[in-house]
């Protein structure tokens, strides 16, 4: 069974505060831009932009000790390599990164998720899913995460949906094992991990975020991850 390793300019310790505080600045983000998106514009574009405008607010008022302040926010960046420059680089959804030592990022790919609008084949495609394991985005690291806007039905329909979509397109996907355990329960206690080959680069293990993205009007309280 292969595992994925740290990208080899941090430490292990390092690495793992670093997934740990990009997990916590996704919430904190999400949490301050969810009335927005119940109520205002539905496109990814527009749920992608309230995220980041308010992870970028949050770094900006916490308190100068607090390790959030090490790191960065793009969003819609043009990430490197896949051998294109200028405005045929391809663009990740968000990169949040650490400002010390080799400055790595984490990257995210959002895909929306409708079951009449936004089916699963396009996050698991070839621009969703499909942008890591085929070496487009972060092929110098060994993982990234995967962030599903829900905007119909729950959070646990999609994340028994995708699961199984994932596992029956094992080959496809180059899927070498699922995580289903919630690595960071305190923060998204529905996400979990996939770890996949990649034919040019090492593999990667993907994290699978899932975001309440619903109106208000078709939300109640026990559906809503928090």
């Amino acid at each position: 069974m292969t595992r994925s390793k740290i990208p080899p300019q941090l430490s292990e310790p390092m690495w793992r505060a670093f997934r740990r505080h990009c997990h916590r600045l996704l919430a904190l983000g999400y949490q301050e831009a969810l009335p927005k998106i119940r109520h205002e514009a539905a496109q990814e574009t527009d749920i992608t932009n309230y995220i980041c405008d308010a992870m970028d607010d949050c770094l900006r008022t916490l308190p100068d000790g607090d390790w959030l302040r090490k790191l960065y926010v793009k969003d819609d960046p043009h990430v490197k390599g896949a051998g294109r420059t200028g405005k045929n680089r391809l663009k990740a959804d968000i990169i949040i990164g650490l400002t010390k030592g080799a400055r790595p990022e984490f990257v995210f790919e959002a895909k929306p998720l409708h079951r009449k609008k936004a089916r699963a084949s396009r996050y698991r495609g070839k621009d969703g899913m499909g942008c890591f394991i085929g070496g487009r985005y972060a092929s110098e690291y060994t993982e990234a995460a995967m962030i599903g806007y829900v905007q119909s039905d729950t959070l646990e329909y999609w994340q028994a949906t995708l699961q199984e979509q994932i596992e029956a397109n094992a080959q496809s996907l180059e899927l070498d094992h699922i995580e289903k355990q919630a690595p960071f329960p305190d923060l998204f206690p529905l996400e979990w991990s996939s770890s996949h080959r990649r034919k040019e680069a090492a593999p990667v293990k993907l994290f699978h975020i899932l975001l309440d993205c619903r109106k208000s009007e078709n939300t109640s309280p026990s559906q809503t991850q928090r």
